[in-house]
């Protein structure tokens, strides 16, 4: 067990507002998802003490402290001893939370896992290793009968320096030994090096040998704690469940990969626990135009960062695992109630984003999160992804950027619809391959009946895309040869097609994707004729080359502006170049 105090700290701005991006996820739990100023959340009989802490009106010093009684999620108020930093303007200070209630359990638990590490060590004969930052101290011991054995005790660099001088470490290990000691002093959430050396035995024995180790979050300072075992340890721990999932990581993000978080999943629910938990899907926004404008290796950086930053976000809370692509699973823990989801939820979403703020030009970064809860959510791991994925559409539709978790009062019905449009014995499946099976279905039909195949692809893009119109535009004056959805008569004809404007707009495959009115260009035949026909959304994709197009498709949102996801726009794109296998009159 690691044992950890909550990092509660938070960035307030000169009206004592949260810094949101500065804001830990703790913090929002601690108190509520909608927690914006803090000031709404102390004692009222405290609030100007409070106030005269944080602006350092009686103490200007750079570090300030004192006791208060703040008001939590749970409707109770706790006494907090709050610290508060100085920081540049035009912020007013970062405050960090100590739960006094939380500190004396905390140290309780301490000590009593202290005496049981001693005595099962004592009993096994473990070695584990420490490095406490502060200090650059690393420490290797081992114990036995209860006493603590010191084999080392100095600084990393010293450490490793006596290995190589004195060969404890064999010459093809010392690439290893130089990561673990690298990766050890950077504090990550864990690390795992394999060596073969005679370091536990003082040049005795050569040994194949595995660290493993994780962060110990402290009061006063943060350290790598772990555990070296052999070849041998390691068969005999062969069924330790922890030990096998620490061998089942995804290559590049470092996360676990699909099948360890799939079984995870699926073990957890088997064992009846009824504690509640969050399986949360994460899927990248605007991940695709990343990949297309700076190459893979820059997506492959993507990837691993938003690993890491999850992992970082999550801590002890949860689980994290890489599903495929720029998508991630992840079991939330301690999710007692509604405003503890919200901002865990809320607090990756927000991290990930930040985590890559102004590094690709133009592109924003961001994530849309899908959230389904055991057991109020279902009692199967099938039930749980299916409400989850569920979800995370509905976050892409209202325009990514966004989470959403699965409620029955709100989602009931549509996601009973979805059911049986996708049938109820299908496997969960991600949301392109479910899309890419309409497509071949469509391309099937599509010369044995045209018109019918296009309709029932309309009528399926329609509901799933949350667009209020799509239609086929052809001929001399680009007039509307089929549609669904929206019937209004200035949506009958897209004459607009036919200006240079429009030509203008199209990228070299012959699409413009306009996501907001604000993006839709002023003094424009073009732009002025999608705001004559109130379109504050759009995709146009030529039919043909875009020097000689014979028709256009053109998916509509007419009610409120939103974004369309990256495999809208593919299928929208795939579904413009099927209709160049066919006469358009056909349509009509």
């Amino acid at each position: 067990m690691i044992l950890s105090v909550k990092n509660r700290s938070a960035l307030l701005d000169e009206n004592f507002r949260l810094v949101e991006t500065d804001t830990t996820k703790d913090f929002f739990t601690y108190f509520d998802y909608l927690c914006e100023n803090i000031l709404d959340f102390v004692h009222p009989d405290e609030k100007e003490r409070f106030i005269d802490l944080v602006t350092g009106k009686h103490d200007k010093s750079d570090n300030r402290s004192d006791i208060f009684h703040l008001l939590r999620n749970t409707n109770e108020y706790r006494y907090n001893f709050v610290t508060v930093r100085n920081v540049r303007k035009p912020y007013l200070a970062r405050i960090r939370l100590f739960d006094i209630y939380d500190a004396i359990e905390f140290t309780r638990t301490a000590v009593d896992e202290n005496n049981k590490i001693h005595t099962a060590l004592g009993l096994t004969n473990d070695y584990l290793f420490s490095y406490q930052k502060t200090q650059d101290l690393f420490t290797l011991a081992y114990y036995s009968q209860g006493k603590e054995i010191v084999l080392y005790k100095m600084h990393l660099d010293d450490w490793k320096k006596l290995l190589i001088n004195e060969n404890l470490v064999s010459k093809k290990s010392l690439d290893n030994l130089n990561v673990f000691c690298n990766d050890i002093a950077k504090n990550p959430n864990s690390v795992m090096t394999k060596m073969e050396g005679s370091f536990r035995t003082s040049g005795a024995v050569n040994e194949k040998l595995r660290l493993i180790g994780s962060r110990y979050e402290g009061l006063d300072d943060t350290c790598m704690i772990g555990r070296i075992l052999s070849d041998e340890d390691m068969a005999k721990l062969h069924g330790s469940h922890a030990l096998i999932e620490e061998l089942q990581l995804d290559s590049l993000s470092q996360v676990y990969n699909k099948k360890t978080i799939t079984t995870y999943v699926q073990q957890k629910i088997k064992a009846g626990l009824q504690e509640p938990f969050a399986l949360v899907i994460i899927d990248l926004d605007h991940f695709k135009p990343i990949n297309d404008r700076f190459g893979h290796l820059a997506g492959d950086k993507v990837i691993t960062r938003t690993a890491q930053k999850i992992k970082e976000v999550v801590g002890e809370d949860g689980v994290v695992g890489r599903f495929g692509g720029d998508e991630f699973m992840l079991v939330l823990e301690n999710v007692a109630n509604v405003s503890i989801l919200r901002g865990a939820l809320r607090a990756i979403m927000v991290q990930v984003k930040k985590e890559f703020e102004g590094n690709f030009d133009d592109i924003v970064l961001s994530c849309s999160v899908g959230a389904a809860v055991y057991p109020a959510n279902g009692t199967t791991y099938d039930e749980l992804f299916k409400k989850a994925d569920f979800c995370l559409y509905r976050a892409k539709d209202k325009g990514r950027d966004r989470y959403v978790f699965y409620r029955d009062d709100l989602h009931a019905q549509a996601y009973a619809e979805r059911l049986k449009e996708n049938g109820e014995g299908k496997a969960a499946e991600g949301r392109e391959v479910q899309e890419l099976k309409h497509m071949a279905d469509y391309m099937q039909n599509l010369h044995k009946n045209p018109r019918d195949a296009v309709m029932k692809i309309l009528k399926h893009m329609i509901g799933l895309y949350s667009v209020d119109c799509i239609a086929i535009y052809a001929g001399p004056e680009m007039n509307c040869v089929i549609r669904v959805g929206e019937d209004r008569p200035e949506l009958k004809t897209a004459d607009y097609a036919l200006t240079e404007d429009f030509k203008k707009a199209l990228d070299a495959d012959g699409l413009v994707l306009y996501n907001f009115t604000s993006e839709i260009p002023e003094n424009n035949s073009f732009g002025d004729a999608l705001r004559a026909r109130e379109i504050f959304s759009s995709v146009h994709c030529v039919i043909g080359s875009k020097d000689d197009f014979t028709g256009v498709l053109a998916f509509h949102k007419v009610r409120t502006p939103a974004r369309f996801a990256d495999y809208e726009v593919n299928c929208a794109r795939i579904l413009a170049s099927s209709l160049t296998l066919i006469d358009l009159k056909d349509l009509a």
